[in-house]
């Protein structure tokens, strides 16, 4: 078994970064570093509603330290507050947010609202233009907004994450993301509609895949240029829905592989690390990842993956971040959080290259003595 507090074999006491770079690279660190996907769950057990979390950095910021001092083995900082902050999410969202307290109860978890908001025609105007042009032209569409405000997200959103960087240092961790980008496909599954998106592959295809290639080489430079001015070698790669759960072999080779696979190489060409964020189950694509280099990528995990089918193809392969899931934190009991954990820790993490997480967001509603449960078993 391997310890998730110390292991003989292996160098003692390194600092959160050097933890983290041990497990990327596959190796075995002191301990096992500890990085749940904590967000509006901070703000609630620090007692603020949610809209008090994601329109107030400060306080989320509060919320943070708060539970940090609670579990300092808490590492690494694993965050995206800077994308989904209420003011930067109503500007320059992907997609028509329902926000706490502005468009639902002040409690309430965040959502999405998913239609249709950009039509082939905007194919037509990304081919012409560059996806830059049209991320602007449909920022306004969707949000009703003008380019002053756009400006002032956009520079917001960059500050809140320098400060997040910052605060977690000061706390003692270290932060994941030096940056965030969405893979091309499902960025378009998001604005298309998924089901027009679907449309289009069957459709349009040969257009599809001129204005995937456009979009795809805009967003690597995006991702590189915000890990070098954050000074962060690691870049938040977010990957969705477009896996064998739901579409077919043929499409997915097609429309996702080849944009997720150069986004990989161009980011480690440029000396970044992709942390491929892999909502949705990709049990039955896991072996395209053994076509990436070794030692070079982390994936995270969100619970509807096999962890352990990712492990035995991966192993040895590829640092798996995860994946203690939404059911397990909010309907499970401290003694089954703990066995999976155990189960995760024993199995996956005895080989190296493990980062024992949450599977994506740990639920604003779950309960706190599953999420104490889950530090707990780093002690």
């Amino acid at each position: 078994m391997y310890s998730p507090v110390r292991d003989a074999g292996c160098d003692l006491y390194l600092n959160p970064e050097q933890r983290l770079q041990t497990a990327i690279s596959l190796g075995k660190p002191d301990r096992i570093p500890c990085a749940p996907l904590i967000e509006s769950y901070a703000g609630r057990r620090a007692g603020l509603s949610n809209y008090e979390f994601m329109y107030d950095y400060q306080k989320a910021e509060w919320a943070f330290d708060q539970l940090y001092r609670q579990y300092p083995l808490w590492d690494v900082m694993r965050s995206v507050y800077f994308v989904f902050h209420g003011p930067v999410q109503k500007v320059i969202g992907y997609m028509k947010p329902m926000m706490p307290g502005v468009d639902l109860p002040a409690d309430s978890e965040y959502q999405m609202v998913e239609y249709e908001a950009m039509t082939r025609r905007d194919y037509y105007f990304i081919l012409e233009a560059g996806y830059h042009a049209f991320l602007h032209r449909y920022w306004k569409r969707v949000h009703q907004v003008n380019s002053e405000q756009i400006e002032k997200a956009n520079r917001l959103m960059k500050e809140i994450l320098q400060g997040q960087i910052k605060n977690a240092r000061a706390r003692g961790q270290t932060f994941l993301y030096g940056g965030f980008t969405v893979l091309a496909p499902p960025t378009l599954s998001l604005m298309r509609s998924f089901e027009q998106f679907i449309r289009d592959m069957y459709q349009i295809p040969s257009t599809l895949e001129r204005v995937l290639e456009r979009m795809t080489e805009a967003l690597i430079a995006d991702a590189i240029a915000s890990a070098r001015e954050t000074g962060i070698p690691r870049v938040f790669v977010g990957a969705a829905r477009l896996t064998g759960q739901l579409i077919s072999v043929p499409l997915f080779e097609r429309f996702v592989w080849p944009y997720l696979k150069k986004t990989v190489l161009d980011l480690l060409a440029a000396g970044i690390t992709p942390v491929l964020h892999l909502d949705s189950d990709w049990t039955t694509n896991l072996e395209y990842f053994l076509e990436l280099p070794a030692g070079k990528v982390a994936i995270e995990l969100d619970g509807t993956t096999d962890i352990f089918k990712a492990h035995q193809v991966l192993s040895g392969h590829t640092c798996i971040i995860g994946d203690v899931g939404a059911p397990l934190f909010t309907l499970g009991t401290p003694d089954q959080v703990q066995d999976y954990c155990r189960k995760l820790l024993q199995e996956i993490g005895g080989d190296g290259g493990f980062i024992l997480g949450s599977g994506c967001h740990i639920p604003i509603q779950a309960k706190h003595e599953n999420v104490d449960a889950f530090f707990q078993m780093m002690q």
